[in-house]
C-alpha cells in the first residue's frame, strides 16, 4: 500500500495533520505536501536523501515522490499540509509537473520564512476555525502556490543532497524548470540534448553548460537520476523484476540502471527492495502519531509567528485579547433568555415597501405586529392591511403613532447597534422586544439613514439592527455562560440539547454611540478607531457526534452604514432608492460539519467592532 490515498473532507481541498510524529511509513501520493517543523526535529526520507528537519524547516513533497518521517528521538511537533492537485490545477495547470523544493542547508533565507508565515497563517486560520475557515485557508494556499511557483520551482545537488536551487536571473529559473519538468514527464522515452536545446531553441553546447552549471549534473547524470528516482515506485510498490523495471523507466540495460540506482542510493536495487519494502505503510504498517489538540496546535503555531515578527517598532496600539474557556455544557442555568418581538408599522410603511412589507416581517418572526395609525389615516385603510397581516399569520394590534421628537443617534446605524442590543436585552428581564420596523419618512430629511432606532432604512434596506432582532426573536433557552464578551446558551429541540454561541467586540465608546447624540461623521470616526482584537477558544463537553455548525459574523464592513461612509455619507443616492435589494447587507455566513470524538472546540475571532453567534446542533 505505498499509494496514499489522501480524503479531503465537505470539498476542502487541504488536509491538515498537526502532531508529534514516530512514524509515518514510506509512501507517495498524487498530491503536493508541505511538512513544516514546528517544534523539535524530525527525520525526512524523500528518495535516497535523509535530512533532519529542525524547527523552522519546511519541506515540500511534490507528486509521486516516495517518502516518510521518523522521529530522531527528540519530541517534535510537526505540521503536513496537503492539497488537492485536482482542485488546485484550476489554477496552476502545470502543478502536475511542479518539482518543488523549499528546503535549504544554508540556514532561513527572507523568502523561507515568507512561505513560512504564509503556511502559519494557514496553519492558524484551520486551528482556530476563523470564520469562513475554509475558503480563507483555500485562498491563502493559491497565494502559497504563486509564490513557490515564483520561488522554490527548481532544486540542485549539493554534495548528493536534493536542495533548493537559488538564483536571482528569472529567465534561468524558469528555463531550467521546464528542463526538469519536461525530464520528469517523459523520462522513459529516449530523450536527448537535441531536443531540450530545440525545446529552448539554444544550442546543445550553451544548454549543456547551463544543466551542469546549474543543477550540479551534465544533461545524461540528470536524465538517469530522474529515472532512478521514477524507479523507486515500482522496485516498492510491485513484484516486478529488476529487469522490467529498468526497460520501463527508460535504460537500456539492467546493469546500466544498477550501475546509477547503486550511484545514489548506495545499494543495488534488489537489496533496497528487501530493506525497504517490510517500511511501506500498509495495513500491518500504519503511521503511529499523537494529534495536537485545537489549543495545544493554536499556542505552538502563535509562537512560531511571533518569532518570525518584525522587530521593527511599531507605531500600532491595538490590543488583542485571548480567552480559553471550558464549557461544561451541564452547567446550571444563569437565566432563562425567552423573549418575544413586536414589530410597529405604519400605514406609509406598507405604502412605501407593497407587499414585499410581508416578507419582511417573516423574516424577523414576530410575535405581534403593531400597526401605528395617524390620525389622517382613513379606517377602511387601516382595516385593510389589519386583515391582509391577519391573513399572513400575524398577531395584530393598532395604536397611535407617537409625535415623539427623537434625537439622532446615527450608532443605531451601525455595527454599534447590534452590539449594544445583544448586551442589553440578553440581560434584560423584559417580556416584550420592541423595534420600529422602518425609519420615519421626515421631509426635512431625506437622508439615506437617519440616526433612528429601526430595522430598515425608510428606502427598505436592512440595517445591522435587523439582523441583531432577527437572531433575537429565534433564540430562546437557557443561558449558561455569560461574560462582557460572550454568550452561550442551551437550547433543546425534540429533547436533542442545541447551543448558541454569542460573542462580540466593543469598548465602551462603540456602546455609547447608542446612548447620546452623535454624527455619523462621529460614529464613523469611533468605529475605524477601534481596531481592538478579540480571540475566544471554546471547549465544549458534548457528546460524541456529528454536528452541524453555522456561524453568522456581522463586521462594521457589511452595513449600510459602511457602504454611505465609503462615499461620506450622500444625502441622496437614487439607486439606493430604486433598488434597496441589490444592497447586500447580509453577514457572513459559514456552515460545516464536525465529527466530535472528544472536546468539542470552536473558535471565534473578530478584529475591529463586530458580533459572531454560532450555532451548534447535532446532526439528524
Amino acid at each position: 500500500m505505498l499509494f496514499e490515498k489522501i480524503t479531503y473532507q465537505d470539498d476542502f481541498p487541504i488536509n491538515i495533520t498537526i502532531a508529534n510524529i514516530k512514524e509515518y511509513p514510506i509512501h507517495y501520493h498524487q498530491d503536493t505536501e508541505f511538512v513544516l517543523v514546528l517544534k523539535g526535529e524530525i527525520a525526512l526520507k524523500n528518495g535516497y536523501c535523509t535530512y533532519t528537519l529542525h524547527e523552522g524547516d519546511i519541506f515540500t513533497n511534490s507528486g509521486h515522490e516516495v517518502h516518510s518521517l521518523m522521529s530522531t528521538g527528540e519530541d517534535n511537533i510537526v505540521a503536513v499540509i496537503q492539497l488537492s492537485t485536482h482542485y488546485f490545477s484550476q489554477y496552476f495547470p502545470d502543478l502536475t509537473k511542479a518539482c518543488y523544493r523549499t528546503y535549504s542547508n544554508k540556514g532561513h533565507t527572507k523568502k523561507h520564512d515568507t512561505l513560512r508565515e504564509k503556511l502559519l497563517e494557514i496553519l492558524l486560520q484551520y486551528s482556530t476555525r476563523g470564520f469562513n475557515y475554509r475558503s480563507e485557508c483555500t485562498y491563502m494556499m493559491v497565494d502559497v502556490i504563486k509564490y513557490v511557483d515564483k520561488y522554490f520551482n527548481l532544486f540542485a545537488f549539493d554534495n548528493d543532497v536534493v536542495v533548493n536551487f537559488e538564483s536571482g536571473n528569472q529567465i534561468t529559473i524558469d528555463r531550467i524548470s521546464r528542463i526538469i519538468s519536461y525530464i520528469y514527464e517523459f523520462h522513459s522515452e529516449q530523450i536527448t540534448l537535441n531536443d531540450l536545446a530545440d525545446m529552448e531553441h539554444l544550442s546543445t553546447f550553451y544548454l549543456s553548460h547551463i544543466i551542469k552549471n546549474y543543477t550540479g549534473m551534465n544533461f545524461r547524470e540528470f536524465l538517469c537520476f530522474a529515472r532512478v528516482e521514477w524507479s523507486e515506485i515500482d522496485l516498492l510498490e510491485t513484484n516486478k523484476k529488476i529487469s522490467r523495471i529498468a526497460r520501463d523507466v527508460g535504460f537500456s540495460t539492467t546493469s546500466y540502471y544498477e550501475k546509477y540506482f547503486i550511484k545514489w542510493f548506495g545499494t543495488d536495487p534488489q537489496t533496497y527492495r528487501e530493506e525497504h519494502m517490510p517500511m511501506v505503510m500498509s495495513d500491518i504498517r500504519k503511521g503511529i502519531m499523537e494529534l495536537l489538540n485545537p489549543n495545544e496546535a493554536v499556542s505552538v503555531i502563535r509562537k512560531s509567528l511571533s518569532s518570525l515578527s518584525s522587530q521593527t517598532p511599531s507605531n500600532s496600539h491595538v490590543s488583542a485579547l485571548k480567552l480559553e474557556l471550558n464549557v461544561n455544557t451541564e452547567a446550571p442555568l444563569i437565566s432563562t433568555l425567552d423573549h418575544y418581538l413586536e414589530v410597529l408599522i405604519t400605514l406609509n410603511d406598507f405604502r412605501v415597501l407593497g407587499y414585499s412589507i410581508f416578507g419582511i416581517l417573516q423574516e424577523l418572526n414576530p410575535r405581534k405586529v403593531t400597526v401605528l395609525t395617524e390620525p389622517e389615516d382613513s379606517l377602511s385603510d387601516i382595516n385593510r392591511i389589519k386583515i391582509l397581516l391577519t391573513s399572513a399569520g400575524f398577531e395584530v394590534g393598532l395604536n397611535e403613532n407617537s409625535r415623539a421628537v427623537h434625537m439622532a443617534h446615527y450608532g443605531y446605524d451601525s455595527i454599534a447597534y447590534p452590539i449594544f442590543l445583544f448586551n442589553r436585552i440578553i440581560n434584560s428581564k423584559e417580556a416584550w422586544i420592541k423595534v420600529r420596523l422602518r425609519d420615519p419618512d421626515n421631509n426635512n430629511n431625506n437622508d439615506i439613514i437617519k440616526g433612528y432606532p429601526a430595522a430598515i432604512t425608510s428606502g427598505g434596506i436592512k440595517k445591522p439592527a435587523f439582523y441583531a432582532y432577527q437572531a433575537l426573536s429565534n433564540i430562546s433557552g437557557e443561558i449558561i455562560y455569560w461574560g462582557k464578551q460572550y454568550c452561550v446558551i442551551r437550547s433543546y429541540v425534540a429533547a436533542q440539547p442545541h447551543f448558541i454561541v454569542i460573542c462580540y467586540n466593543f469598548n465602551e465608546q462603540i456602546y455609547n454611540l447608542c446612548l447620546k447624540e452623535s454624527t455619523a461623521q462621529n460614529v464613523k470616526d469611533v468605529i475605524n478607531d477601534f481596531k481592538d482584537e478579540i480571540d475566544i477558544s471554546m471547549n465544549m463537553s458534548i457528546d460524541q457526534g456529528m454536528y452541524n455548525i453555522i456561524k453568522y459574523s456581522l463586521t462594521k464592513s457589511n452595513g449600510i452604514f459602511s457602504y454611505l461612509s465609503t462615499l461620506n455619507f450622500p444625502s441622496e443616492l437614487n439607486m439606493l432608492h430604486i433598488l434597496p435589494s441589490s444592497i447586500t447587507t447580509q453577514p457572513d455566513l459559514d456552515v460545516y460539519t464536525e465529527d466530535v470524538r472528544a472536546t468539542f472546540n470552536i473558535n471565534f475571532s473578530i478584529k475591529g467592532a463586530g458580533v459572531q453567534l454560532a450555532i451548534i446542533s447535532p446532526k439528524e
